[in-house]
């Protein structure tokens, strides 16, 4: 597989998530916004199933209650096994012992009259009867994490004690969990970590020069761009260290907006390094601050109060030099808080991939998302 696919496609990502699984590893991939981790689980899904798993792929962002995770959790395996499946049926006559009402042979019905954790006990050991190896992608599990246990802590430890034994007693179907908010923190914020530790960690990187490079050289992301363009190293290489973070969704943005001015060769013109650079401005303009503005909705949304203050403390700090801030000065900007709580919320804003270490100095991991910061979002 690794020699037949570029390198921006994430060839050793994806046979190193393979391997995993079929080793009987459950995996949790945490990955930044932006950053490609949906494409790299669906693709991962095609890789597996064109292997002959049974593969059940499912984005629970937006969902927040046990009952919803079951429902969809359901819909989604029913779609997979034939309604005559032995596995379906056997899962249907151990609900029918279950419920505790009529449920008219639907078992999503009967649901009410059980809980979440024997429905989907149920469910994964159907699962694990089919003939076929299984898995379970899970998208954005820590959006769901957060939303049950900021609403019902103890509805979500008990749920993800419980999620956890199942998984335990049913290892041959594999579990994968994906999230663009930190798993880690949000189950460590509300005494859920234990519920997580039999997963492995692996970590989706941005994409290095070499797949930056393949990436925005690719036909089939040339075919997207407003004006298809080449280049040579030396404007390629300004244009990453400029984004700075190699996320698609960058490479993209910034791709959108070139238009070069050079000879045309084959089927694309010359872009300059001057070109990029008025592409980089374009995109700092005020009718584009849609592009960026999603970092502080989601600093809004997904971070506790007091967190978030001290978050946007932190970024209007470190927007200010290319270069950013040592951890003493941030802490001091943060005073009164704790030290250990502004280091806390540090390693939140690296996780979601906002910001990172260089040496002993904290910076934006995206010199064009600093640069958009400091323009609209600093005070």
């Amino acid at each position: 597989m690794q020699s037949q696919i570029p390198p921006h496609a994430r060839p050793m990502e994806r046979a190193s998530l393979k391997r995993k699984l079929e080793s009987g590893r459950n995996i949790q991939m945490p990955a930044p916004r932006r950053i490609g981790k949906t494409w790299t689980i669906n693709k991962l899904a095609e890789d597996m199933g064109n292997e002959g798993w049974l593969i059940v792929e499912l984005d629970v962002q937006g969902i927040s209650d046990p009952d919803e995770f079951s429902k969809q959790l359901c819909r989604k395996i029913q779609s997979k096994l034939p309604l005559q499946d032995s596995a379906w049926t056997s899962f249907k006559k151990r609900v029918e012992n279950l419920a505790s009402r009529d449920w008219n042979g639907k078992p999503l019905d009967a649901l009410g009259s059980l809980s979440p954790a024997d429905f989907l006990d149920a469910l994964i050991a159907a699962l694990s009867k089919q003939e076929k190896k299984a898995a379970i992608l899970v998208d954005e599990i820590a959006y769901f994490v957060l939303e049950l246990a900021e609403a019902k802590k103890k509805v979500a430890k008990n749920f993800f004690y419980e999620l956890r034994r199942i998984q335990s007693e049913h290892k041959d179907v594999r579990w994968l969990y994906t999230g663009s908010i930190g798993l880690d923190a949000v189950a460590e914020r509300y005494g859920l970590t234990g519920a997580f530790v039999d997963f492995q960690r692996f970590v989706l990187e941005p994409f290095t020069e070499e797949e930056a490079h393949s990436f925005i050289c690719d036909a089939e992301t040339q075919k997207t761009l407003t004006c298809p363009f080449c280049a040579d190293k030396k404007a390629l290489d300004y244009m990453f260290r400029e984004i700075g973070w190699l996320a698609p969704y960058y490479l993209e943005l910034v791709g959108n907006e070139v238009k070069p001015s050079g000879d045309k060769k084959e089927n694309a013109r010359q872009a300059s390094k001057s070109d990029i650079e008025a592409a980089l401005e374009r995109l700092l303009k005020p009718d584009r601050k849609g592009d960026f503005a999603i970092w502080r909705e989601h600093i809004d949304k997904n971070l506790p109060k007091s967190d978030k203050k001290i978050a946007v403390s932190i970024l209007h700090a470190l927007c200010q030099a290319p270069d950013g801030e040592e951890i003493d000065t941030l802490i001091a900007s943060n005073d009164p808080q704790p030290s250990k709580k502004v280091k806390s919320v540090l390693d939140v804003l690296q996780n979601d991939g906002l910001v990172h270490k260089v040496g002993e100095r904290f910076c934006f991991r995206s010199g064009l998302v600093r640069r958009y910061w400091k323009e609209y979002e600093a005070e």
